[in-house]
């Protein structure tokens, strides 16, 4: 009996165990249930209370070929106030302070009225606004200010003050070469370097989980395992030369706004490797009222290309007859009837037999147009001259980096559509055929190269965090454009275009260039609207390393021909190039002594002494007072056929003199000084605002003011 009780005992005590665990899972599966249909509401609450937000990733910077910045993305601060937190109602903490507040704002970033921003929270705090916007674009000096005022000084725990870090795409160089660089958007590059690059410069984004805490906020979960860093993109060198560019677009922006044209454009390109050292496009933006870079005509806009175009002509024609430059035809200085209209030249010609160099260089329209027609007399010939001209690729876009390049305008012989009576002469002058800049220039280049046609660069390297990650190399597009034979009797023409021709006025002594005026007329919808003047050619005439384009487009003041508006243009590049690049001087048998005009020495700059030796050395200066001119900086002065030379005093805390000087060598002194410059103007410095021996502490302001001489 004993043990049958306890038996029973047990029994109870397991069947009650059982109770309770059975119990406990009812109560399980009746919360599980409860909670995924009543309570599905809270759980979405819950589950917004963390969330995944997209890190951005730095965009890489655009340098130009000496490693220059010409676009970068600079961290700046986006700042917005949460007016949920509840700490804002103790003890009146937001209406003892609002109005405070709002002044500070007001004074900082001066956009707004203390009145407007006050009344700007109030409303905010009266909507429980968790995340009202201030500022965007507020830069680390004016946050740190930011910090200071009441309530934002609390924090963003306590005050509510939220800060987000933004990237904004500056360029220090402003207007230059902008719309080579190009910009970007939201979703990246728009046009320019920008946007034929973007994959390269835009970084990826990473993922950073976020969390709100109790009093509002969100806040990095920095443990959180699944977080992706982002990844900043690479830094682009361009071929871009600033010095190059800013010359160039100098020089276009003066002609274009003196004669009001709509636009005007130069390119310089290096000879040997395709590289553009200079793309400027000034054109009248009427949506701001003056000339900016607004359009890439160089790249984008196709233009009839008038005599420069005859430089094509004469190749094909001396390819299929072997016509020499001093060979000639006889013209009745009659017009040329072609397409039921006359052709004629700007001057009348007496009757009698011109050479083909002096048809070239004085550009003389009959007389190319009978070279072409006498080369190419037969339909069957006419197909030939248009395939002459495709084996040059004006048929084809050039390639360059930059999007939207169009197709040439270009007609086939024999096209039952387009190829009419007397298309063969009205092309061979330019007409009834669209380029862009680009494309004529790359043209030229092959012809300064020997007939090497090379690909336009616009890009050198790609560097990630300082390391070079990929090298671009020049391209060919066509080795051989046409005989050398025919290479070196337009090159001759080329260059006496500039010494006898059309160009004469921009000949110098001592230094040769080559090229080609044209002037077209344009026509839009029919209607005549104005005139194109270009130049295009290379220098130094003898060994190119530069070829270069320069188009002023539909002016309305004062001239229109190629010869007086892109020509001088040209010289003024070229001129100023060839007195920077030391390579171009090189071989150059120049002996001052050899002059009987002993007032011709140079000009020097004050600067760096081992650079100043090197100048004096290859143009065999006599210098003088050399021994009491022992420094690493001097100055110089003339006395009839002798420089002679000082010392500059560099003393620590204690202002330079660097009037005479570059604007290199004296922004290193500057620097090594401490001092915060400004530069006003180009060439050599005239004006310092803080004069020298003047004592310095360091971190002192000064402006310079540099003028050409």
């Amino acid at each position: 009996m004993a043990t049958d009780k306890v038996k029973n005992e047990i029994v109870v005590k397991a069947m009650f165990m059982y109770g309770i665990c059975l119990v406990a899972l009812l109560i399980v599966i009746g919360r599980v249930i409860w909670l995924n249909t009543s309570k599905s509401g809270d759980l979405s609450k819950d589950a917004a209370s963390v969330i995944e937000m997209h890190v951005e990733g730095m965009r890489g910077d655009i340098r130009s070929s000496d490693g220059r910045i010409l676009a970068s993305s600079m961290p700046s601060y986006e700042l917005r106030w949460d007016l949920s937190l509840p700490r804002l109602s103790e003890n009146g903490l937001f209406e003892k302070n609002v109005d405070s507040l709002a002044e500070c704002v007001s004074k900082l970033f001066g956009d707004s009225t203390a009145a407007h921003y006050a009344a700007s929270f109030r409303k905010g705090y009266a909507a429980k606004n968790g995340y009202l916007f201030i500022k965007n674009h507020v830069t680390r000096s004016q946050l740190l200010k930011a910090r200071t005022f009441p309530i934002f000084n609390l924090g963003r725990m306590k005050g509510g003050f939220i800060v987000q870090n933004n990237y904004s795409r500056v360029t220090p160089h402003g207007e230059l070469a902008r719309r080579a660089i190009g910009y970007i958007d939201k979703n990246g590059g728009v046009v320019g370097i920008e946007k034929s690059c973007n994959n390269i410069l835009a970084g990826t984004n990473g993922k950073l989980r976020m969390t709100k805490r109790a009093g509002g906020g969100y806040f990095p979960m920095d443990s959180y395992t699944g977080n992706i860093e982002p990844v900043d993109g690479c830094d682009i060198v361009s071929t871009i030369d600033v010095e190059i560019q800013d010359i160039a677009e100098s020089a276009v922006r003066e002609v274009v706004e003196k004669h009001k044209a709509s636009f005007g454009l130069a390119m310089v390109m290096e000879v040997k490797t395709g590289k553009i050292r200079a793309m400027v496009n000034i054109g009248d933006d009427r949506h701001i009222g003056k000339y900016s870079e607004d359009v890439n005509y160089a790249v984008a806009r196709r233009l009839p290309p008038g005599s420069t175009f005859k430089l094509a002509s004469m190749i094909a024609i001396m390819e299929k007859t072997d016509l020499g430059i001093e060979d000639s035809i006889y013209l009745d200085g009659k017009p040329y009837k072609v397409q039921g209209r006359d052709i004629t030249d700007d001057h009348d010609i007496k009757p009698g037999f011109y050479t083909v160099k002096q048809i070239f260089e004085r550009s003389y329209n009959v007389g190319m147009l009978k070279l072409v027609r006498n080369a190419y007399p037969t339909p069957a010939d006419e197909v030939e001259f248009t395939g002459r001209l495709g084996k040059m690729n004006f048929a084809n876009t050039t390639g360059v980096e930059l999007v939207g390049e169009p197709i040439p305008v270009f007609r086939q012989a024999g096209d039952p559509q387009y190829w009419n009576t007397g298309s063969l002469e009205v092309m061979s002058i330019g007409y009834e055929t669209e380029f862009t800049p680009l494309q004529m220039l790359t043209f030229y280049n092959a012809v300064a190269n020997d007939g090497r046609m090379m690909k336009p660069m616009l890009v050198e390297k790609v560097m990630f965090h300082g390391n070079v990650k990929e090298i671009r190399k020049p391209e060919t597009i066509n080795s051989s454009i046409c005989s050398k034979s025919t290479i070196s009797k337009v090159k001759q023409l080329l260059l006496s275009v500039v010494e006898n021709g059309t160009a004469s006025n921009i000949k110098m002594d001592g230094f040769k260039m080559a090229g080609k005026t044209g002037t077209a007329q344009l026509i839009e919808n029919g209607k005549r609207t104005g005139h194109s003047a270009s130049f295009a050619g290379y220098f130094p005439a003898d060994n190119p390393k530069y070829s270069c384009i320069v188009v002023i487009c539909k002016p309305t003041q004062g001239d229109i021909y190629g010869r007086s508006l892109a020509a001088p243009v040209f010289k003024t590049i070229a001129e100023s190039i060839y007195t920077r690049d030391r390579d171009l001087h090189r071989g150059t048998n120049f002996n001052i002594l050899s002059y009987e005009d002993k007032k011709q020495l140079p000009d020097f700059k004050y600067g760096d002494r081992a650079i100043l030796d090197r100048l004096f050395s290859e143009f065999n200066v006599t210098v003088d007072n050399v021994d009491k001119a022992q420094s690493l900086f001097i100055s110089n002065d003339k006395e009839k056929d002798k420089i002679n030379l000082y010392p500059v005093s560099i003393r620590r805390n204690k202002m330079p003199n660097v009037k005479g000087m570059g604007l290199r060598d004296a922004m290193y002194l500057l620097r090594q000084q401490n001092l915060k410059v400004t530069v006003v103007g180009r060439g050599v410095v005239k004006k310092q605002s803080i004069q020298p021996d003047t004592d310095l502490n360091g971190g002192e302001k000064i402006t310079i003011e540099l003028a050409v001489n």
